[in-house]
C-alpha cells in the first residue's frame, strides 16, 4: 500500500513537471478508415494515469534492460500538435535511463489531403527515482495537417527505452531532458537535400571516450507562401501552403564514434521533404547522446537521393497496406545492443499523390548476447485513399553497444591493516 502511494505521488510530480507544455482540451473522438477507435483522446494527467503496456526485449537483471512499446493519440484537428505522455516503469536498480525514437505513423482519419507539416518528436524524457522505485517519463508530439488545420488525425509513436545500473557502465546519458534541437531553413535555391550540422562543446570528450547520438525527432513544414485554391471561404494571403507528397526522408550520420581532434562530438542529419518539385521548407531535429569508455557504436548511413518527379514507366498497382520485414544482424561484440532507427526513406512509385497515412517503425526487437545477434522487424507505409499507386521505402539502423565494467567489487580499494608494536 505505501509504495501504491509513493508511485502515486511520484506520477503527480511528473504530471506537474510536463503539464507546462501538454495543452488539455476537450476532443471529440473519430473513427479512423483502417484503424480501430481504440485511441481515445485522454488529457495529460489521465495519460500519466496508466502503465506503458511496453515489453521487456532483454533484461540483465541487476545490470541493464530494453523495453520496446508504442502509444497512439488522436485529435480532430490539426491546429494544435497529439501530445503522447508515456511512463515505463524501470527495475529500482536502474539510475540511468533514456528513450530512442524508433519510428512514427501519421494517418488522417477521415479521408487523404494534401501535406503543410509532418512530425514526430520526443521533446522531454527523464528519469524519475522515489521510494526504490524508477520511472522513465517521455512526451511526444506528433502532426499531420493541410493547409487548413481541419482535418482530424491519428498520431502513433514507436520507442525503446533502456535503463541501467552505473556502477556497471563508463557511459553517461546528456540533453536527455530536452534533447539537443536544431532547425534550418531550406530554401527552394539550395535543392531537395537538406543538411543540418551538430557540433558539441569542445573538450566534451577526453580520452579514450565514445559518443553515440540517439535520434530524437524530426519536424517538417513546408513554409508560408500564399497559394490560393478555390474554396469557400475565400482564400488569404497569410494562409499556409500545403502540397502532394513524393518524398519524406531522415538520415542521421556520425563519421564515427570517435570526436574530432578538439573532443567535440560531431553528426549531421539530412532530410528530404517534397512534391515532384523543391520547395522551399523548415526542417527542426532533436537528439540526446551517451558518452563514456563502455559506449560503442556500429554505426550505418542511409545515403538521401531526391525522387525528380513523375517517372515514365509507372505501374498503377493497388499497395496499400503495411509492408513488414525482418532482418538480422551478426557479429556485434557488445554485452548489451540497442537498435536505433536513424535513417529513413518513403516515395511514392510514381509521382506525387495526396496522403492519407505514412510511417516507417521498427518493432519485434530480439537481442541474443550468446549469439551476438540482433534481429528486428520494420514495418512501413505510405498510401492515398485508394492505395495507388505502391510506395517504396529505405532504412538504416545504427547498433547503441554498451560493455559492462569490471565487477564492481574489483573496483573497490583494498583494505590496507597497521598495525603498530607496542613498546
Amino acid at each position: 500500500m505505501i509504495r501504491h502511494l509513493h508511485i502515486l505521488l511520484a506520477l503527480f510530480m511528473l504530471f506537474m513537471l510536463f503539464a507546462f507544455s501538454a495543452c488539455v482540451t476537450k476532443t471529440q473522438e473519430k473513427k479512423t478508415l483502417d484503424s480501430p477507435d481504440k485511441a481515445k483522446i485522454l488529457t495529460p494527467f489521465e495519460q500519466l494515469s496508466f502503465k506503458s503496456e511496453g515489453k521487456t526485449v532483454f533484461e540483465d537483471e541487476g545490470k541493464f534492460i530494453l523495453i520496446e512499446g508504442s502509444k497512439c493519440m488522436q485529435r480532430d484537428n490539426g491546429a494544435e500538435a497529439a501530445t503522447v505522455l508515456q511512463w515505463i516503469e524501470m527495475p529500482g536498480y536502474v539510475d540511468s535511463a533514456t528513450v530512442v525514437l524508433n519510428g512514427w505513423d501519421l494517418r488522417y482519419l477521415q479521408k487523404d489531403r494534401e501535406v503543410n507539416s509532418m512530425k514526430a518528436d520526443i521533446i522531454h524524457s527523464k528519469l524519475v527515482k522515489s521510494a526504490g522505485s524508477s520511472f522513465l517519463v517521455f512526451e511526444v508530439q506528433g502532426k499531420l495537417d493541410d493547409q487548413n488545420r481541419a482535418d482530424a488525425y491519428e498520431f502513433c509513436v514507436f520507442y525503446s527505452g533502456f535503463g541501467y545500473r552505473s556502477v556497471w557502465f563508463d557511459a553517461a546519458i546528456e540533453w536527455d531532458y530536452n534533447g539537443i534541437e536544431a532547425s534550418a531553413l531550406q530554401n527552394k535555391a539550395q535543392g531537395a537535400v537538406a543538411t543540418v550540422e551538430n557540433l558539441g562543446s569542445k573538450g566534451t570528450l577526453k580520452g579514450n571516450d565514445v559518443i553515440a547520438i540517439i535520434p530524437r525527432g524530426f519536424d517538417f513544414q513546408f513554409d508560408d507562401t500564399f497559394e490560393c485554391e478555390l474554396r469557400f471561404p475565400p482564400c488569404k494571403w497569410a494562409d499556409r501552403a500545403d502540397y502532394r507528397l513524393l518524398q519524406a526522408a531522415y538520415s542521421l550520420s556520425q563519421t564515427g564514434a570517435s570526436p574530432n581532434r578538439d573532443g567535440s562530438p560531431h553528426w549531421v542529419t539530412q532530410t528530404i521533404f517534397k512534391d515532384n518539385d523543391t520547395r522551399t521548407h523548415r526542417i527542426k531535429t532533436r537528439a540526446a547522446q551517451i558518452r563514456g569508455s563502455s559506449v560503442k557504436l556500429r554505426a550505418d548511413f542511409l545515403a538521401l537521393n531526391p525522387r525528380a518527379g513523375k517517372t515514365n514507366t509507372c505501374r498503377k498497382n493497388t499497395d496499400g497496406i503495411v509492408r513488414t520485414q525482418t532482418f538480422r544482424i551478426n557479429d556485434l561484440p557488445y554485452d548489451y545492443a540497442v537498435p536505433m532507427l536513424t535513417g529513413w526513406d518513403l516515395s511514392y512509385e510514381c509521382e506525387h499523390q495526396q496522403v492519407q497515412r505514412a510511417g516507417i517503425w521498427i518493432h519485434d526487437i530480439h537481442f541474443n548476447p550468446e549469439a551476438n545477434s540482433l534481429e528486428y522487424q520494420v514495418s512501413s507505409i505510405l498510401r492515398d485513399q485508394d492505395g495507388a499507386p505502391s510506395f517504396n521505402a529505405a532504412h538504416r539502423i545504427t547498433v547503441l553497444g554498451l560493455n559492462r565494467l569490471p565487477s564492481p567489487e574489483q573496483h573497490r580499494i583494498p583494505k590496507i591493516e597497521i598495525k603498530l608494536r607496542e613498546y
